[in-house]
């Protein structure tokens, strides 16, 4: 009987192996993606790049590889039109900063045959009530952390994003970021916070620990009110990565606001303050 049953298993056992299927999968036509962001006092950088297929190995795609120059930018408000000109390959910047808050900005990009459009309202400002670094120095090691306080205006639905960069070397930014606190390419994601109202009473208080920064770096810590989509599509994104270089990969089914296109044209108006911690 044993011998019986060590001959017929092994029938059933391939007799169940399910069939191979074909799958074909067919990688969505490359576009252009969006990524802007308005400097105070300066200028809106917007940074045009193309998706690339997740299909295709990440490890030979650079960001260099999908920089998009030569482009058509303009954004559009109150029936005056901004031209845009290259302030980097791949990078644009406005001659002058939009700074009214609740009217719409309307942008449009054109490259070759592609255009795409996209629509943001710019939200009232939020002001930092305090950014104040903090470091602690042990026998072993020293500690870097920002503590930051803001109010929240408990009359509207609002949405927050703290971001905490520092100066750092190309290499570390995949040579392109699209904020250019410390010159293109040397800004470093160091720190994310996003928030819904609904955490904060009120006030919101809280110390960031900075794991990535040392003591002597210059950083610039931002706040910026921003809406509920653009909140949506940036918790879609955390845990990808460097938010800039992952706008651009497969798959492309996140939240955003551009017709044609990827990415998220955004007009949210930080309020920005620069700290060298040597000096703490």
């Amino acid at each position: 009987m044993k011998k019986f049953l060590f001959l017929i298993l092994p029938m059933l056992i391939f007799s169940c192996r399910p069939k191979d299927i074909d799958i074909n999968v067919e990688s969505e036509d490359s576009k252009l993606v969006v990524f802007s962001h308005v400097i105070p006092n300066s200028y809106m950088l917007i940074s045009l790049t193309q998706s690339f297929s997740a299909l295709e190995p990440q490890d030979s795609v650079t960001v260099e590889d999908l920089l998009v120059g030569g482009a058509a930018v303009s954004v559009k408000f109150n029936n005056e039109t901004i031209e845009f000109y290259e302030l980097a390959y791949g990078l644009y910047a406005s001659v002058e900063t939009p700074t009214t808050a609740g009217i719409n900005y309307e942008l449009t990009a054109i490259k070759g045959n592609d255009t795409i459009t996209a629509l943001s309202t710019m939200l009232a400002q939020a002001t930092l009530e305090e950014a104040t670094p903090i470091i602690t120095k042990t026998v072993t090691d020293t500690n870097t952390a920002i503590r930051v306080s803001f109010e929240d205006n408990p009359s509207e639905d609002n949405w927050y994003i703290i971001n905490v960069y520092k100066k750092g070397a190309a290499a570390e930014t995949d040579g392109i970021d699209g904020v250019n606190f410390f010159g293109n390419g040397s800004n470093v994601l160091a720190k994310t916070v996003l928030l819904s109202d609904n955490e904060i009473p009120g006030m919101y208080t809280a110390t960031l620990n900075l794991d990535n920064v040392h003591h002597t770096d210059s950083i610039v810590v931002t706040l910026s009110n921003i809406d509920e989509q653009y909140f949506n599509f940036l918790n879609l994104k955390q845990g990808t990565g460097n938010v800039f270089a992952s706008l651009n990969l497969e798959p492309v089914n996140y939240p955003s606001n551009v017709n044609n296109g990827y990415g998220f044209f955004n007009t949210h108006y930080p309020d920005i303050r620069f700290y060298d911690l040597s000096e703490y």
